[in-house]
């Protein structure tokens, strides 16, 4: 998965209208260009691409990750890569859409180094060191520098 399960609540539960997770998703979209350009030609070592976008169920809104990206100039498609904890309208592992004004998060690993990820940057950003060093083991990459 893209987020490992010991990631915590505190993955699911931060409100996207925080200040810093709208910064965060802004650019993201921002910067969209550059996750399309290394979607459609992958260098050497650039692997696991994924977006995250918002899925909505009532009042409720639950952004989730899509693995397995592919985009055919209109639209990504992908698979539910977490499993919804606040709505039930969407299951891990199915098929799902999303048009490039949807994506609140991108990214991919580069040598085993994470390439966007805005939204996860700010998470972490929130935990002590040794809950981003536990974060970095079981999600299996780096943050790095972005």
């Amino acid at each position: 998965p893209v987020m490992p399960p010991s990631a915590g609540p505190e993955c699911a539960n931060i409100a996207y209208d925080d200040a810093a997770m709208y910064q965060a998703v802004q650019k993201a979209r921002k910067n969209l260009g550059k996750f399309l350009a290394a979607l459609k030609s992958p260098a050497s070592g650039q692997t696991d691409f994924a977006i995250k976008r918002p899925f909505v169920q009532g009042d409720k809104v639950e952004h989730i990750w899509l693995r397995d990206v592919t985009y055919d100039g209109k639209a990504f498609h992908g698979i539910v890569d977490n499993a919804p904890t606040e709505i039930q309208n969407v299951k891990l592992d199915s098929k799902a859409n999303a048009a490039p004004g949807e994506i609140s998060d991108w990214m991919y690993l580069e040598n085993g180094r994470l390439v966007g990820g805005y939204t996860v940057r700010t998470l972490c950003r929130q935990m002590t060191p040794a809950k981003k060093r536990e974060f970095e083991k079981a999600a299996g990459f780096r943050l790095g520098k972005n």
